[in-house]
């Protein structure tokens, strides 16, 4: 019941951006919204497939849905589509160089993350990944929206300090 009751929360957070993403492609919310049911069934089903040094968990979300809808793109082919479907269909897929640069940026920011303290790591963290305000995060948190702030504040601090050396 846990990961279902996570996946809920999981789907709450990103569906927003990942409609976004299919709605860019697809230029129908219906179609969109068939994209981003099925890009969560992709999602939980190839969870455990998911690989932290190669992207970020909503980098590689995006991903499916966007390769989803382009997908769905192709298959209906007999109906021209419009030049927003065609700039979606063309292929963006970084190269060898850019994966490994965005891999290399990663593994920079997972230590630097590693090297904050427990609260500034959270709250940077669930600030980024669920989109929170700082006063949604402190009453999230039970804390002290000053706290929050500063807390956000300073670990920001550290990890641009980090990721410069």
């Amino acid at each position: 019941m846990g990961n279902r009751r996570a996946f809920e929360t999981l789907y709450r957070s990103v569906a927003p951006s990942l409609h976004s993403v299919a709605l860019r492609c697809m230029g129908r919310r219906d179609l969109a919204e068939e994209v981003v049911q099925e890009s969560f069934v992709r999602i939980w089903h190839n969870a455990s497939r998911y690989e932290a040094h190669l992207s970020a968990p909503l980098t590689w979300m995006i991903n499916i849905t966007r390769n989803l809808a382009i997908d769905q793109l192709r298959k209906h082919r007999e109906l021209p589509l419009s030049d927003l479907q065609q700039d979606a269909v063309a292929d963006d897929t970084p190269g060898a160089d850019e994966q490994l640069d965005s891999a290399r940026s990663s593994r920079a920011l997972n230590h630097c993350l590693e090297q904050l303290d427990g609260m500034q790591r959270q709250t940077i963290t669930i600030a980024y990944f669920q989109g929170l305000s700082a006063s949604e995060l402190a009453a999230q948190l039970a804390a002290p929206l000053g706290t929050v702030k500063s807390s956000i504040r300073r670990g920001m601090e550290r990890l641009r300090r980090c990721l410069e050396s």
